[in-house]
């Protein structure tokens, strides 16, 4: 077995379940997107967005990096939002955080991890300012 053989079947399985409730619902999906909300949060694997809200594909729109960091130089992020307010018409923005955020308590700690020490240097910054 292939390493990622696995997720392919439960990918199939999925699918086939999908269809067999709705089958018209990929049909649909592939013609556009429609979703209400942009949704703003952390890359931990443990905060699936579209699972923990019970949506289905093509109902959130998602954005995802470590810490859940926005700052207007992220051209990333930016596009992200831009793209979700003005072509898909997004009504509602969430920011989701979440509670044992690794990359958050990283920042805090002053650990050194290499190359996102840089990113998370924005949420040190807030954290510095803002300490009690």
């Amino acid at each position: 077995m292939r390493p990622l053989d696995h997720l392919y079947a439960k990918n199939r399985a999925w699918a086939e379940r999908v269809s067999s409730e709705n089958p018209h619902f990929f049909a649909r999906l592939s013609e556009q997107q429609a979703p209400e909300y942009l949704w703003i949060g952390c890359a931990d694997s443990r905060v699936p967005a579209s699972e923990i809200v019970d949506l289905m594909p093509g109902d959130l729109f998602v954005h995802r990096n470590v810490a859940n960091v926005v700052v207007h130089t992220d051209l990333n992020c930016l596009s992200v939002l831009q793209y979700a307010v003005e072509v898909l018409r997004v009504r509602q923005v969430i920011v989701c955080g979440h509670y044992g955020c690794g990359g958050v308590e990283a920042a805090m700690h002053n650990k050194k991890l290499g190359l996102i020490d840089n990113w998370l240097r924005h949420v040190q910054d807030v954290y510095q300012k803002h300490r009690a």
